[in-house]
């Protein structure tokens, strides 16, 4: 029930005169909103917010005609909170409109007496008057219930109001002198009692006031509701999962002597045998990313048969990609070569899977041709030959499982473009590709960052930016004409204006890179191109209203502060419409407008999509296996839905392509895992575990297969045991934070263990943070080594600007 408020004895000979003939004592509810307040801020009533009207007292007051009037024009707008809205909100009230449309504040309206007579002492002075009160913080009472609804299952905040305010809202009619009778309105509760006669309420509406009572506590009487108002991360050190964490941590030891198994002259340290079993499993690997390198390089090859395929023979440390793009770091100096990461695997085939046969177990292969690899590279995106695509399919050639052989077409001797790889159990990691092809010549004129040709692709286009924005035909000083002059001024600046098309991580750590090289290369003490001081200019387009949505407020705003202040123009709220050779064309969503800017370089930095491999696996599989964006449903151990009870488990969907959703402890529904490197590592290590352990994927949950009379319990097994794994849990994401780089030695850190926050922090100790994290995440030791040399080499002599 909302507060109650009684007056006390009027003194003012013009306030309100209750008339004489009442001897009872009214109380009405003048505030609908005092009880939700004191429950969001957790005080109690700052002020007199009990007034009585006691009938008798109030008779003793002189009665004028003057008086009786202003019975029914007085409003009671005692309003005890302002102070405590004030200095919660640091700003003064705003009162809430006072119109009849829409009015949520207490109405009383004060009928016609029975007496014929209405300017009789003894009844009203006009025959019918309504007086309205309203609560001048009702607004702003709304707004933060509008923020509780986006949490919480009740129903909003308006509609809440409403309900209390009819509840509050009486009509009452005067009866022989005596006493009051209510009046139920169509579309309003009685609640103002009269005596002696009272009005009890019904059950059903003691039940529905209760209910509403109940929603409202459940989001602000507790802690986490209170941070959700607020906009707060709800979540505290008390909720870290030690579990988990105590779980990654053996998960971590175990790997630490599994992933050697079969790398010592092919023994198994664990099982204590001598050499790989004979009849081994064979791992069918599709990719080169961050699962399938966590895969590869944990699997223990003493047990598994592994084959990669992949267009590319290496791993690539691909949140450098940027720092590449601009000659900070090398590309040889953040990659790996796959046969390196494990180099007791079966064998790497390159190429590119094109197509699945699910019922027999095979996947065929497009070899990429190696004489690509020798063309000369031209650095201009629309003409760059692209190792990438495959070249149509020529003719078929077959793996022979049995044989170890390669059996061709007698008909196609020596095309050798497609083969067949069987497989036992297939890990389909294949990533996905930038998605420009939905703005029309995005897929023609941008430069993607997704790999490590896009970023050498990047390089070589930036650089002949610069000297192409050089040439003597762009120069003021080889034109007589000041007309002339303007035109060459003009296409230099075009030459070298640099859109990026995503306020991502990929596209604010590009525009800082970008930054510093510039500022580099332009400094007037011994810049190679101070003479484009001013005229180059970088463009940061977003869709959004601010950049990196992943992250907290505090850090998104100072991301665009720091770009700012570097002189990235950021357009927000906007949207690409059209891509042309030296032309975007953008869209502005709050005004409507359109532009068309000239420009040099266009980078897609805005969003990914499958890969066509993804399409054909997905036409085999079950309707159930479609998610959402192209992405493939798994459950908890990565396991995608397939045709026959036989096949299930034959193949785990890992990284950006699988689809797995989970729900937070605060959270009311599942969202799908971001399509980040974090998940794509943790997903390889937990299938290669999976494979490693020997369970059986076919079964719900996957289980240890029983032991037969000739084998024995190996130090596996018992560790196993000891860890109450017989029954392989499911996977299980653990965040760690998130970076970005926004350019001067400034870097944003989101540091978190799970979906609990530990601290958020921006600036050079940040800068300091980020670095140290890129570095011991490199691959080896060897690329640590080289990532160290490139940043000295670069602080001391700055970045290379020699085209190769």
């Amino acid at each position: 029930m909302t507060g109650q408020m009684k007056f006390h004895q009027i003194q003012d000979p013009q306030a309100a005169k209750i008339p004489q003939q009442s001897k009872t004592a009214l109380t009405m509810t003048l505030d609908p909103y005092e009880q939700q307040y004191q429950q969001f801020f957790g005080t109690g009533t700052n002020g007199n917010s009990n007034v009585n009207i006691n009938q008798n007292e109030a008779s003793q007051t002189e009665q004028t005609p003057e008086n009786d009037m202003q019975a029914s024009d007085t409003s009671a707008a005692v309003d005890p909170y302002q102070s405590q809205w004030e200095q919660y909100s640091g700003q003064p009230a705003s009162p809430a409109p006072t119109s009849s449309q829409g009015q949520t504040g207490l109405q009383l309206q004060l009928q016609q007496p029975s007496d014929p007579n209405p300017s009789s002492s003894n009844g009203w002075e006009t025959a019918s008057t309504t007086t309205t009160t309203t609560d001048p913080y009702e607004l702003q009472y709304q707004q933060l219930c509008n923020q509780v609804s986006a949490y919480s299952s009740a129903p909003p905040a308006q509609s809440q109001t409403q309900s209390q305010t009819q509840a509050s809202s009486n009509s009452w009619s005067p009866t022989n002198g005596a006493g009051y009778s209510n009046q139920q309105q169509p579309t309003q509760q009685e609640t103002v009692m009269s005596e002696p006669a009272e009005a009890v309420p019904s059950k059903q509406e003691d039940e529905e006031e209760e209910d509403r009572g109940d929603e409202f506590l459940r989001m602000v009487s507790s802690e986490v509701a209170y941070k959700k108002l607020k906009g707060e991360n709800p979540y505290a050190l008390t909720d870290i999962d030690i579990s988990l964490l105590i779980q990654r941590f053996l998960d971590n030891i175990e790997d630490a002597t599994q992933k050697n198994n079969g790398k010592t002259k092919g023994q198994s340290k664990l099982r204590g045998e001598e050499s790989p079993k004979e009849e081994r499993k064979t791992i069918l690997v599709l990719g080169t990313g961050w699962a399938a390198h966590a895969f590869v390089k944990l699997a223990s090859t003493y047990d598994l048969r592994i084959v990669v395929v992949s267009p590319v023979n290496h791993f690539v440390f691909t949140p450098m990609l940027a720092s590449a793009a601009v000659g900070t770091v090398e590309y040889r100096s953040m990659t790996e070569p796959i046969r390196v990461t494990n180099p007791y695997i079966d064998n790497f085939v390159e190429g590119r899977a094109i197509g699945v046969d699910v019922a027999n177990r095979k996947v065929a292969v497009q070899l990429t041709k190696l004489s690509t690899v020798t063309n000369t590279f031209k650095g201009i995106a629309s003409d760059a030959p692209c190792r990438l695509e495959p070249e149509p399919v020529l003719t078929n050639i077959i793996y022979d499982e049995e044989s170890n052989s390669i059996q061709k077409d007698a008909a196609a001797q020596g095309a050798g473009d497609v083969i067949e790889l069987s497989y036992d159990h297939l890990i389909c990691t294949v990533g996905t590709a930038a998605r420009s092809s939905i703005v029309p010549g995005a897929k023609d004129y941008c430069f993607n960052l997704k790999t490590s040709q896009d970023s050498k692709r990047l390089r070589t286009a930036i650089g002949e930016a610069l000297e192409f924005a050089s040439r003597p035909d762009v120069q003021e000083y080889y034109y007589a004409k000041e007309e002339d002059k303007i035109v060459a001024q003009t296409e230099r600046q075009r030459r070298v204006r640099i859109a990026i098309v995503g306020g991502g991580p990929t596209g604010v750590e590009l525009a800082g890179e970008m930054s510093d090289f510039f500022r580099q290369i332009c400094r007037s003490s011994d810049g190679a191109y101070q003479h484009l001081k001013d005229d180059i200019s970088i463009m940061l387009i977003h869709g959004g209203a601010e950049v990196l949505p992943a992250m907290d407020e505090g850090l998104r705003n100072r991301a665009l502060v720091a770009l700012d202040d570097q002189g990235v123009e950021l357009r927000l709220d906007t949207r690409l419409k059209e891509v042309g050779r030296d032309y975007i064309k953008i869209f502005e969503k709050s005004t409507g407008d359109e532009e068309t800017i000239p420009v040099g370089v266009t980078v897609w930095a805005a969003g990914n999509a499958p890969v066509p491999f993804v399409a054909e696996l997905l036409s085999q599989l079950p309707e159930s296996a479609a998610g959402p964006g192209g992405r493939i449903n798994v459950d908890e151990w990565l396991r995608c839905p397939t045709p026959t009870e036989e096949g299930f488990g034959s193949i785990l969907a890992l990284g950006d392509i699988a689809c797995l959703e989970a729900q937070a402890k605060f959270d009311s529904e599942a969202k799908p895992l971001p399509q980040t490197a974090q998940v794509a590592g943790q997903q390889g290590a937990f299938a290669a575990r999976l494979l490693n352990r020997g369970y059986d994927l076919q079964t719900t949950p996957p289980k240890l297969p029983e032991l037969s009379a000739e084998e024995g319990y190996s130090i596996l097994r018992l560790w196993l045991i000891a860890r109450g794994l017989e029954e392989a849990p499911g996977f299980s994401f653990l965040s760690l934070g998130l970076l970005a780089y926004v350019g001067q030695e400034e870097a944003l850190n989101q540091v978190t263990i799970g979906d609990v926050p530990v601290f958020n922090y921006s600036g050079k100790i940040a800068y300091a943070l980020w670095r140290s994290v890129y570095l011991a995440k490199q691959a080896s030791t060897r690329n640590q080594a080289l990532i160290v040399f490139d940043w000295l080499r670069t602080e001391a002599f700055g970045r290379d600007i020699t085209r190769l």
